[in-house]
């Protein structure tokens, strides 16, 4: 279970310190993953890289759909958008797909900064069920 003081600890490090997000996700034990407004990968932890089959390279500036199934894609594109507009997520397990094309259940918590490049990201934590 993912543990929300936790991840309010790792959003307020990044807030305090955005230019060393890379540093403070990569020391986290959660797979992390922080997308711009339009979804594309800004970081990812290397937790995050070893659960999805993919490296830092293959993620970043990518867009975080190509590890959602086809037949959620539209629907999470939308969450996501809604979450950057209102800073509220719904708790849920979702379906997510490795770079394998394997299915994984996965278990999110999600939190909002403006503080990187004084732009908003959206910060989920991802743990594997």
């Amino acid at each position: 279970m993912i543990n929300l003081f936790k991840t309010k600890q790792i959003k307020e490090a990044i807030d305090a310190n955005p230019k060393n997000t890379q540093s403070i996700i990569n020391g986290s034990e959660y797979c992390i993953c922080i997308t711009n407004d339009k979804g594309y990968f800004a970081f990812v932890n290397d937790n995050y890289c070893a659960t999805y089959g993919y490296t830092r390279e293959e993620l970043v500036g990518n867009h975080f759909s190509m590890v959602v199934p086809e037949n959620t894609k539209a629907v999470l594109n939308k969450l996501h958008d809604e979450y950057i507009e209102k800073q509220k997520e719904i708790s849920n397990i979702w379906e997510v797909v490795n770079k394998r094309g394997e299915l994984m259940k996965i278990n999110v918590d999600a939190r909002f900064t403006d503080r990187i490049d004084d732009a908003p990201h959206k910060i989920t934590f991802v743990e594997k069920m």
